[in-house]
C-alpha cells in the first residue's frame, strides 16, 4: 500500500519528469521509523560560480497533508516557468516530517518527537531517540547554505512571515516576524548556526489555491532586473573555507586532533600521523616541531610496554 508520503514524492517526481527538471535525488536524513527524508537538489546548489539565487523550498514540517499540496503547487509553478528556472536554483525538501504525514499525527513524528521546534537541536544528533529529523535538517540545510529558505504551510488565511535576517523581504511582502523563537527558520536566521553564518528564512502560510499568486510575489522580487544575488552568510563562510590552502586547514586541525590515543582506533592514529607529518614539514611555530615525536612516543609507550592493553 502506498503511503501518503510516497504519493507526494511520486507526484513531485511526475512534475519533474514532465518538465525535465534537472534535480538530483538525495536523502537529507532518516527517521526513527527508517523513512528516508527525500531532498531534490538543483545542479547549482553547490556551484561557486552560479549566478542564480539559491533557494531551498521546505515543506511538511507540521506533517500536514495540506502542506504537501502547497509544496507541490509551488513546484508546479516553478517547473512551468523557464524564466524562473533561469534565475532561481530551487532545491526542495518536500516533506521534512514524513512519518508525521503518514501517521496523521500532525507535528508529531510518531516517535515522540516534533521536528517543527527545538532549534538549534542539542545532543543526540543522528541517533537521537525521538527527533533525529531536526538534527538532520539542521546540518543538511546549514551545509547546503542556500541564500534563502522558503518554508510553506497550509493555512486558511494567507500571509508571509520572516526571520530577523530576512528584513529585506518584510516590507515588500507585508510580512510579519516569525513568532516562535525555537523554530527552524528563526534559529537559522540568528546567532552563528552550524558555526557558519545566518541563512534568511521566509514562510508562506496560504490555502493551496492561493499559493501560486502569493509565491509569485516572492519570485518577482528575486527575478527582478535589479535583483543581484545576495549570498547568505553561511554561503559566504563556505566560499571562504574553499579558498583556504592545505597548510592553513592542517594548522587548524592540529589544534583539535592528534593529542590522545585513548581509545586506540583508526581515526586517532590518522591524527597522530598528521601531527608527525606536519612536524616533518617544519610547519609548527619555532621549537614546537621538535617536541612532537616525543609527545607521540609518550602516548604510544604504555601500549608498547604492555602497561596498557591495546583493546
Amino acid at each position: 500500500m502506498t503511503t501518503e508520503y510516497e504519493s507526494l514524492i511520486n507526484r513531485i517526481d511526475s512534475i519533474g519528469d514532465r518538465s525535465s527538471m534537472p534535480w538530483t535525488a538525495d536523502g537529507c536524513g532518516v527517521t526513527r521509523l527508517d523513512t528516508q527524508v527525500v531532498a531534490l537538489v538543483h545542479p547549482d546548489a553547490y556551484r561557486e560560480d552560479s549566478d542564480r539565487h539559491r533557494v531551498l523550498l521546505l515543506g511538511g514540517l507540521t506533517g500536514s497533508s495540506g502542506d504537501a499540496d502547497t509544496v507541490a503547487a509551488i513546484i508546479e509553478t516553478y517547473a512551468k516557468s523557464r524564466r524562473l528556472r533561469n534565475s532561481i536554483a530551487l532545491s526542495v525538501i518536500p516533506c521534512a516530517n514524513p512519518d508525521g504525514l503518514n501517521s496523521g499525527e500532525g507535528a508529531g513524528n510518531g516517535s515522540g518527537g516534533n521536528p517543527s521546534g527545538g532549534y538549534p537541536p542539542v545532543g543526540g544528533f543522528f541517533n537521537h531517540d525521538s527527533d533525529p529529523e531536526a538534527r538532520y535538517l539542521w546540518r543538511y540545510i546549514g551545509f547546503m547554505a542556500p541564500d534563502l529558505v522558503l518554508e510553506v504551510r497550509a493555512s486558511d488565511s494567507a500571509g508571509w512571515e520572516v526571520s530577523d535576517v530576512s528584513s529585506e523581504f518584510a516590507s515588500a511582502l507585508n510580512a510579519t516576524p516569525i513568532a516562535e523563537q525555537d523554530g527552524l527558520l528563526s534559529a537559522l536566521g540568528s546567532g552563528h548556526p552550524n558555526d557558519l553564518g545566518r541563512i534568511p528564512g521566509i514562510r508562506l502560510n496560504a490555502p493551496s489555491g492561493e499559493v501560486g499568486r502569493r509565491v509569485g510575489a516572492l519570485w518577482a522580487i528575486l527575478d527582478g532586473e535589479s535583483s543581484d544575488v545576495q549570498k547568505s552568510e553561511a554561503r559566504e563562510a563556505l566560499d571562504s573555507r574553499r579558498e583556504r590552502g592545505a597548510m592553513h586547514v592542517a594548522g587548524q586541525l592540529i589544534n583539535h586532533y592528534g593529542h590522545a590515543l585513548d581509545p586506540v582506533i583508526y581515526t586517532q592514529g590518522v591524527a597522530l600521523s598528521g601531527q608527525l607529518r606536519l612536524a616533518a614539514l617544519r610547519s609548527y611555530p619555532q621549537g614546537i616541531a621538535d617536541t612532537v615525536p616525543d609527545m607521540i612516543a609518550s602516548m604510544v609507550e604504555p601500549y608498547l610496554s604492555g602497561r596498557r592493553p591495546w583493546f
